[in-house]
């Protein structure tokens, strides 16, 4: 009985031929033709593989190693030595992707869509700080809603729905809730002792689509507002910072000399002529949170007293913004930082006049330690040799400062 080896390299697995009848010749690539009728397979060393019997013109041929290796008989040496691409003689092939690629993931079950409306998004989004007190609500939903079964569902102890207006858009899948009045902030002058103030609000599962379909669970939402810390700034009481300054080059007489407190503007009889009066006021300043925002500073003072008719004779008080060291002829003739406006036309004794120096306090605040202003009439004076002035106790005068932080 006649045996073939087994051929262990893949080309050579591929290249043998296991003819199953006898007219059957396996012709190899050196042209040998092998026309011994194999009688069966061996019985003692089956094949791990069972290919099916290729046609001779399917049948591949088997790689050099193999056709110029001797033929014996009996089984395949033990001294042949697989190549490295040989396959193992248990086991199948191994596997691979297809065209190199991987095989894709299998995915789980989709979730399943909702059976009824959800709410899509939310402004201000659900735990949102620093919101300003103007913003509105704006919900959107997945689908068309029925208008008067959502308005229902809306809660708020905050902004309740009889203090609030609701807008739809077109379509009826976004709600607009539009407060009747700006909220409250929470105010103090300590930033570390102003608690924030939330503001929660729900849709209840009430709330329905064109379709009768509800919510599949109330909605509920919440942000909190700035807050805003506000304090005052008194005016230095140092001749040397506030107080007044003559076009004669001296401090003042009477209730406007050095030693006293007040401020005085307008004019006055100084040896048969009349001279001008200019005030000054300084602040210092403090330090604010890198984070505050929509900064607002007032200036305020009072007039406690008056001579003459200074806004009759020299016309409106003038504030500007100023900068100097000590009040003196220098301060007195220097050119204005700013021109900040007239801040009264009119007025007496008990009058209290005020005046928006934000962007002066916010300049000043970035490159000083102080802010500074200068006060005049319209007119240097009228000359009526009459004493035409306004005074002001510098305990009356302050800045109010404002700020909004998260």
């Amino acid at each position: 009985m006649k045996s073939y080896p087994v051929v262990r390299s893949l080309s050579g697995l591929a290249g043998v031929c296991l003819a199953a009848c006898s007219s059957v010749a396996c012709t190899a690539s050196n042209g040998a033709l092998f026309d011994e009728e194999p009688e069966s397979m061996m019985a003692d060393e089956p094949s791990e593989l069972e290919p099916s019997s290729p046609s001779p013109s399917e049948t591949p041929a088997p790689d050099d190693a193999t056709t110029n290796a001797p033929v014996g008989t009996g089984s395949a040496s033990s001294e042949e030595t697989p190549s490295d691409d040989d396959l193992p003689l248990t086991g199948g092939f191994p596997t691979s992707p297809v065209n190199g690629k991987p095989e894709p993931a299998v995915s789980g079950p989709a979730a399943p869509e909702p059976d009824g409306p959800v709410v899509v998004t939310v402004s201000p989004s659900d735990g949102a700080v620093g919101v300003g007190n103007d913003e509105n609500i704006v919900i959107v939903f997945s689908a068309p809603m029925d208008r008067e079964a959502t308005e229902a569902a809306y809660q708020s102890e905050s902004i309740p729905s009889s203090s609030v207006s609701f807008v739809w858009n077109d379509a009826g899948t976004e709600l607009t809730i539009v407060p009747d009045a700006p909220l409250a902030y929470p105010a103090g002058e300590d930033p570390s002792e102003v608690p924030a103030r939330r503001v929660s609000f729900f849709i209840s599962a009430s709330a329905t689509d064109l379709e009768g379909r509800g919510l599949p669970s109330a909605f509920e939402a919440s942000f909190s507002l700035l807050r805003r810390v506000s304090f005052s700034l008194f005016a230095l009481q140092d001749r040397n910072l506030s107080g007044s300054f003559r076009s004669n080059d001296t401090y003042g007489n009477g209730e406007c000399a050095r030693g006293e407190i007040n401020m005085c503007v307008g004019d006055q009889r100084v040896n048969g002529n009349n001279e001008q009066y200019k005030g000054f006021i300084s602040f210092e300043l403090t330090e604010l949170p890198e984070e505050a925002r929509s900064v607002e500073a007032e200036l305020t003072l009072e007039i406690t007293g008056m001579s003459g008719n200074p806004f009759g004779g020299l016309g409106g008080l003038v504030l500007e913004h100023a900068s100097f060291d000590v009040i003196g002829s220098e301060a007195f003739g220097a050119e204005a930082l700013e021109e900040m406006g007239l801040i009264a036309e009119g007025g007496g004794t008990g009058t209290i006049v005020s005046a928006d120096v934000a962007s002066a306090f916010m300049a000043d605040r970035r490159e000083r330690t102080m802010t500074q202003y200068r006060l005049r009439f319209e007119d240097d004076t009228d000359g009526d040799n009459n004493a035409d002035a306004i005074r002001s106790a510098w305990d009356t005068q302050t800045i109010a400062v404002s700020y909004l932080i998260p």
